[in-house]
């Protein structure tokens, strides 16, 4: 209700208002999967929704109403979701909505707003407001934050304090809940290199440091690289996986466990040269993601599952949806704790390809991405296969979907 009511009064103020400054974009973005059937994760289509294609279409308004008094941002947007495996859904978002004043190097701001930040290109440790999924293929805006921030400007300096979600229940019923949290930034940009520091502390993970920094070597290459520590992290562990007296649950057999002492590092290395060509190269480790002993016992658990089919009286519907189940451990954005990237791309006249290899070097899987891009002043157009290889036992061989084929048309008016 507070959210109705808050669109409408910014509605009033944008119409009211003649130096409101809008635009409009509408993304496109459709998708045809493949699935695997050799999985241990394998499971009929009425257990695990498997759509063959998919579309997303999404309008989005975009505006600012600078005022004497306090400036107004928006962002609304209407998201169109179509699939071949079931209906038509239509859903409107406010991701952002924000009220700002500027008072000689002071900024202080109220409401919803995106807030991404990190350094990296395949992974942002330093991302804790957003914790934004760099590898998807849905190139659509991230759903802001609730905040207050007060921001403090001095020459290429800036320091940030934000305190997120600040109406949300540390008792609210909703395990999903947005955490409340107290952040602070500081980042400072020089000649040849830019700094960034972070804290954040809230209940779940209390106290989180970080620090990243970009480095210019020269005109072609650069290096770049973050540390995250978090006093606790916590992991949604299958409370079946690791034995074999136990292999079917009653209920959603997943706990979220707390651990000590998590990090989170990412180091890289850029290089673009005179030919056009552009590679990144980065490495990057995530305790936070399950451990490689963590993903054998799911994979053997789910082959144990998988033998109960030929090998027991109970119906088929329970042992598959304890097989969904052990799969839904697929659906975090942090699959692997240990990860390479490597991304080629090519700035030609019309087209920008690009070839992009995420790879799991413990158990030699990977996902593959190739893709080309054209850009114009009126829209950008992307279109790609996205494909996932491995063993059935292995991180990205293990998963349900095998390869994706996706096009994406944007433009902004």
């Amino acid at each position: 209700m507070k959210e109705i009511w808050a669109i409408l009064l910014s509605a009033l103020f944008v119409t009211s208002s003649a130096l409101a400054e809008n635009s409009i974009s509408l993304l496109i973005n459709p998708q045809l999967n493949n699935y695997s059937s050799d999985t241990l994760f394998a499971v009929p289509d009425s257990i695990i929704e498997k759509p063959k294609a998919t579309s997303q279409q999404i309008i989005e308004f975009t505006g600012a109403n600078p005022n004497q008094l306090v400036d107004l941002s928006y962002l609304f947007s209407l998201h169109n979701q179509l699939s071949s495996s079931r209906s038509p859904d239509t859903t409107f978002k406010t991701n952002e909505l924000y009220l700002s004043k500027s008072l000689n190097n002071w900024e202080i701001m109220l409401g919803r707003k995106i807030r991404s930040w990190g350094v990296g290109y395949g992974f942002r440790p330093l991302d804790v407001v957003q914790q934004y999924d760099q590898q998807t293929i849905s190139r659509q805006s991230d759903m802001g934050k609730n905040m207050v921030a007060l921001e403090y400007f001095s020459g290429m300096s800036s320091w940030s304090l934000l305190w997120v979600n600040p109406a949300h229940s540390k008792n609210s019923k909703n395990k999903n809940y947005e955490v409340e949290s107290i952040v602070s930034k500081y980042s400072t940009s020089q000649e040849n290199y830019d700094l960034h520091a972070v804290f954040r502390y809230n209940e779940k993970n209390r106290f989180q440091l970080g620090l990243g920094g970009i480095n210019i070597m020269s005109d072609e290459v650069a290096v770049h690289g973050s540390l995250l520590f978090s006093q606790l992290y916590q992991k949604q562990i299958h409370q079946l996986s690791g034995q074999s007296s136990i292999l079917l649950a009653e209920y959603l057999p997943y706990k979220e466990v707390d651990y000590d002492f998590g990090f989170q590092i990412l180091t890289g290395l850029s290089w673009s040269g005179l030919s056009k060509n552009n590679l990144i190269i980065e490495y990057w480790y995530n305790e936070l993601a399950y451990s490689d002993k963590q993903w054998d016992q799911l994979f053997k658990l789910a082959e144990q599952q998988q033998n109960l089919l030929n090998n027991t009286s109970l119906p088929q519907s329970i042992i598959h949806g304890n097989i969904a189940w052990t799969a839904a451990a697929t659906q975090t954005q942090a699959l692997a704790q240990h990860n390479l990237m490597l991304q080629w791309s090519y700035d030609a006249d019309y087209w920008k390809p690009t070839a992009n290899i995420l790879l799991s070097p413990v158990d030699k899987s990977s996902m593959i991405t190739l893709s080309t891009t054209r850009s114009t002043h009126l829209f950008k157009f992307e279109a790609g296969i996205r494909t996932f290889n491995g063993a059935n036992d292995s991180i990205y061989g293990g998963l349900i979907v095998s390869n994706t084929v996706f096009m994406t048309l944007s433009g902004e008016y």
